[in-house]
């Protein structure tokens, strides 16, 4: 097998040899096409944007008859890139703007570069940008065999073998969260990206990708809680949107500074103790963060038993629903509100925000953790429970068959049974209303009591 590797070769070249139908796909063993749109706008964004792609293999192909010679290129690896030039120099669709709304969130320092191609098709661009993306070189992997296997097996290769995971891909990728996550999560044989002990030792993962991806996904959700109040998505594609929106992130800000306290301080009630599934990570960073703040310390050395019990609960919930006795269980919540849905649409933030509001729930009677103001007043941790496990929605509006979505800073708890006459300030005895809404009558409260007692609940 003879290689000849290429370097003067431009995206013109590409563009030309698919016209020409000098590039061709051998079906045999290529897949189809399989790009979105988004895939190629982002494509060939980057290359405006100067980011090296990587090489394409060709197979050379020459085959003689009445003294003429012709050549052509079996594409072995960059089929979906060239796909995505050519259909775009064929205007077939126009690139992203960063200013506009488009189903993609653009990090802000995108936003702040000129970007003189945002929205356009390959017509519309300027003549000096045609030339910069038709110039723009790309490395090309000529080879020359009679032998196909030998090309199946270099496809096999570059297409299969250990193919790199979405996380590998993400940790190659510029921007400061990347680094971020190397740091927190640790990779192998690179002193500065240690890792932290809670990844490396308490999460239960067999490989370092699945750690690294687990920390973006905490942080992911753990960010969304403390700023915008709500969950997210937390499936591939909502990973790569993050870490492109966090491309200028600040290591150094309290948000991510209080991350690092958090795990350092979730570690050391864990230490030493049986690993843990990613998805009670999730759930204990969350609840150390609000613990943090309100309740006074203590609880810390109780964390780790009563996990453990919380687990065991979980398990016998889910052993009497295999043997149909869900019904008769007295934790038969701990499947269908947790559980379950560790395993059903378990990346998806409706999912995730009712398992939390479960989660925090029973950990904090289990915990018993003491208030450092113990008032009548809800904490914040009690508030915010409060507010996901009512699916952010006014029960009073709910009282009166409507739905009525509460922003955070619009939304109230109230007492269902009053403080005054002895209700006590608990997530049991609370409910999510809007601040408009809030029963303050005794008639309004005593309706909304016996409403409350025979509600549905809430899903």
């Amino acid at each position: 097998m003879g290689v000849d590797i290429e370097t003067e070769w431009t995206i013109g070249d590409l563009i030309d040899c698919q016209r020409n139908n000098i590039l061709q796909v051998n079906h045999e063993y290529q897949r189809g096409l399989r790009w979105t749109d988004m895939q190629k706008q982002m494509f060939i964004d980057s290359i405006f944007r100067g980011y090296s792609i990587p090489a394409f293999y060709f197979h050379k192909k020459e085959t003689s008859a009445g003294g003429i010679t012709n050549t052509i290129f079996n594409i072995v690896d960059g089929q979906q890139r060239i796909n995505a030039i050519y259909s775009y120099s064929e205007d077939a669709y126009p690139l992203l703007d960063p200013l506009e709304e488009s189903g993609f969130r653009f990090p802000n320092f995108v936003k702040n570069t000129p970007c003189p191609w945002g929205g356009k098709r390959f017509s519309e661009l300027s003549d000096e940008l045609k030339r910069e993306l038709k110039k723009h070189n790309v490395v090309i992997y000529k080879i020359k065999t009679e032998d196909e296997n030998s090309i199946r097996d270099l496809f096999i290769r570059l297409q299969g073998g250990t193919p790199l995971t979405p996380q590998d891909k993400r940790d190659s990728w510029p921007g400061n969260f990347t680094e971020f996550v190397l740091k927190i999560g640790g990779k192998s044989g690179v002193d500065k990206w240690f890792g932290l002990p809670l990844f490396n030792e308490v999460f239960r993962a067999g490989n370092e990708s699945r750690r690294r991806q687990l920390v973006a996904q905490v942080f992911m959700l753990y960010w969304m809680v403390r700023t915008e109040k709500k969950f997210c998505n937390i499936k591939s594609s909502d990973i790569d949107e993050f870490y492109h929106s966090q491309v200028g992130f600040d290591d150094k800000s309290k948000e991510a500074q209080r991350f690092d306290t958090i795990c350092t301080k979730l570690y050391r009630s864990l230490q030493g103790k049986p690993r843990w599934p990613g998805h009670y990570i999730i759930h204990l960073v969350l609840l150390y963060d609000s613990l943090l703040d309100e309740y006074a310390p203590g609880w810390e050395p109780r964390l780790a038993g009563k996990l453990h019990e919380f687990d065991q609960r979980r398990q016998k919930a889910v052993t009497d629903s295999r043997k149909g006795l869900e019904r008769e269980s007295e934790y038969q919540k701990y499947y269908t509100e947790y559980g379950q849905l560790t395993h059903t649409r378990s990346d998806d933030a409706n999912t995730i925000r009712r398992r939390h509001a479960f989660f925090v729930k029973e950990m904090i009677s289990l915990l018993s953790p003491t208030k450092r103001d113990p008032k009548r007043s809800f904490t914040e941790l009690e508030r915010s429970t409060v507010f996901f496990r009512d699916r952010e929605l006014c029960q009073k509006c709910l009282m009166e068959k409507n739905e009525h979505r509460i922003v955070w800073d619009e939304s109230d708890i109230h007492h269902v049974v009053p403080h005054s006459a002895g209700g006590a300030t608990d997530i049991d005895n609370a409910a999510l209303v809007h601040r408009d809404c809030h029963p303050k009558a005794d008639h309004a409260v005593e309706l909304f009591r016996e409403w409350w007692s025979s509600r549905p609940q809430s899903k």
